[in-house]
This record gives structure tokens, C-alpha cells and sequence, in this order.
């Protein structure tokens, strides 16, 4: 009687519980067998070329492999592969994203959607351990410009850029081989990057947000992330800030800034600004969340204010 090799088992759970049919003959078995398998319900046939365990709970990421591990002229792309470096704004749907070459033929189910295209560098792929090929975190924002409206588009560029290490000049390298008429989304991808206020990545959504409205509403000279050494705390990193005004503004979103120890970390950090003749502006997260115009208009206040001061 026919079992599954050992090697096949392991195999399989490094793989989302799915194993291609070459590498299951490299365990092994012969087709025969492996058909008698499936027959059996020792295997589970999930497409051409690809089978699963019965054990295995048929995820998005067991479907990613088994199209990637079937077909190897495929990358995951577009939605799915923001959902795979889970990406914000992404919306969840039941389809399978993947770029695939210009004439290629990969699926005629509905639960696929391929976008035929060369305009793809090598270094745009990445291939997991789990046999799954997705685009790099860069590309896929540059996919993704194709499905989202410009302000949550920006957001992906800038996590993007913080969770990769990616700078703002590899970003536009992805985009720029592939400019044309056609292509009206790259267009849009690069001016959300001409739009992004200077500086490394944003941490969250609620600092892209604030610091685009800051800048739109004639804040100028304003960077992100920017690093200075305060006496009495060391290095210190301000979420926005106007250097030439010695102006900072921390955007408090994170649940540690209202506890005990965070709330002193912040003080000592603030009085180190003071220190060296900085002003710091706090917008704490339930601001943000009710009142964002107040807040712009508030701190479009204290910007006039220190641009007069300092004249």
C-alpha cells in the first residue's frame, strides 16, 4: 500500500501543508502513486501540478504556494502580496494576484487574476523558504498603485520604505524603467512619492496623515523622523519637525505614550528639547481621531508663531 514518504510529510509543512508534483517525485513517488494517493484522499489535487495534505487548512498563503510551486514563471503581485507583508488598505478578496509573462497562460479559474507583463526586474522578486515568489515590498506598492485612491497609497509608500529599509530614491528605481502612456498608474505612484514630506518612513498612518496636511497647509521645511541628541536623555528620533524653526512634533499614537513609563520617557525627552531652545507640540491619538482639522489648524498657529518668533 502506497503512504506518503516521511520526506513528503516534511516537505509539505514548510510549505502551507502544499507540494508540487516534480517535488513530490523527488521524494520518491511516481505518478502512479501519487495519483493512487490522491485517489486514496492521502493527497488532495488543489490544481494542475500541485497537491495538498487533507490535514491542511487551504489558506491564501497554501494557494499562493501552490500556483507559485506549479508554476514558476509566476510571482504573487498586486493585493495579495500587500496582504502577504500585510501591508494597511489592503482590502481581503478571494482572488490570487500574480504577474505573469507577457503570453503566458496560468489559470483559467476565477480565483485568479494575472496581469501579463515584462516590466518586472529581477530583484523584484523575492523567493520565500515556504515556496512562495511575491514582489519585493517596493514593487508591490508600485502595484498597488493600480488599485488605490492617492492618500492610502502614499501610506503603503511610507510603510513600505519603514518596514524594507527602503530609501526614497530605491522606490522611485522600481518605477522608473517602466514609464508609458500605458502605464498611467506609475505616473501616480512616483507623484505620491514627489509629495511625501521629506525625511526617513512615517511609523503610522495617523504621522503620513498629519504630516501631508502640515505640508499642504504651508508648513515649510518640515522633515520626518528627524534625530537629535538631547542632554539629560541622549539620542532621540522626532516624528515631524521644522529644524530651522527648533520646532518638533511627536505624534502620540501608540498606547505606551499614556502609561507611566512612556509618559516619563517623554517628559525627560521634552525637557531636553527645552534645553537646547526646542519646542515641542504632543498631539495625542483621540485629537487625531476627532478633531485632525482642529489639530492642523492649531499647530499651523505654532508654526506662524515660532517663523515670527525667531525673525
Amino acid at each position: 500500500m502506497t503512504k506518503l514518504p516521511a520526506d513528503a510529510h516534511r516537505l509539505m509543512s514548510r510549505q502551507h501543508g502544499v507540494a508540487s508534483t516534480s517535488q513530490l517525485s523527488e521524494t520518491g513517488l511516481s505518478p502512479r502513486q501519487i495519483q493512487h494517493l490522491a485517489d486514496t484522499g492521502q493527497l488532495i489535487h488543489l490544481r494542475r501540478g500541485a497537491y495538498a495534505s487533507p490535514s491542511a487548512e487551504i489558506s491564501e498563503l497554501a494557494r499562493c504556494a501552490a500556483l507559485c510551486l506549479a508554476r514558476p514563471d509566476l510571482t504573487i503581485a498586486g493585493p495579495t502580496a500587500g496582504r502577504i507583508w500585510s501591508f494597511r488598505h489592503v482590502s481581503p478578496d478571494r482572488r490570487i494576484h500574480v504577474i505573469a509573462p507577457p503570453h503566458a497562460q496560468p489559470a483559467s479559474d476565477r480565483a485568479t487574476s494575472v496581469y501579463r507583463t515584462a516590466a518586472i526586474h529581477l530583484e523584484d522578486v523575492i523567493v520565500r523558504p515556504d515556496g512562495i515568489r511575491v514582489t519585493s515590498r517596493a514593487r508591490t506598492a508600485l502595484d498597488l498603485a493600480r488599485h488605490l485612491e492617492p492618500q492610502r497609497l502614499l501610506s503603503i509608500i511610507e510603510q513600505a520604505m519603514r518596514d524594507g529599509g527602503v530609501t526614497d530614491s530605491d522606490m522611485r528605481r522600481t518605477a522608473i524603467d517602466w514609464i508609458s502612456p500605458r502605464r498611467p498608474w506609475i505616473s501616480k505612484f512616483l507623484g505620491q512619492l514627489d509629495r511625501r514630506v521629506p525625511g526617513k518612513a512615517a511609523d503610522s498612518k495617523p504621522e503620513v496623515d498629519l504630516g501631508q496636511a502640515l505640508l499642504e497647509a504651508g508648513v515649510r521645511g518640515i522633515e520626518r523622523q528627524v534625530s537629535i541628541d538631547l542632554p539629560g536623555y541622549g539620542p532621540a528620533r522626532f516624528d515631524l519637525a521644522v529644524p530651522d524653526l527648533r520646532w518638533a512634533i511627536e505624534v502620540d499614537v501608540h498606547p505606551s505614550h499614556e502609561e507611566h513609563g512612556g509618559a516619563a520617557s517623554d517628559r525627560r525627552r521634552d525637557a531636553g528639547a527645552v534645553a537646547l531652545d526646542w519646542l515641542v507640540s504632543r498631539v495625542p491619538r483621540e485629537r487625531l481621531r476627532g478633531w485632525f482639522d482642529d489639530v492642523v489648524d492649531e499647530l499651523l498657529c505654532v508654526f506662524r508663531a515660532r517663523t515670527a518668533a525667531l525673525r
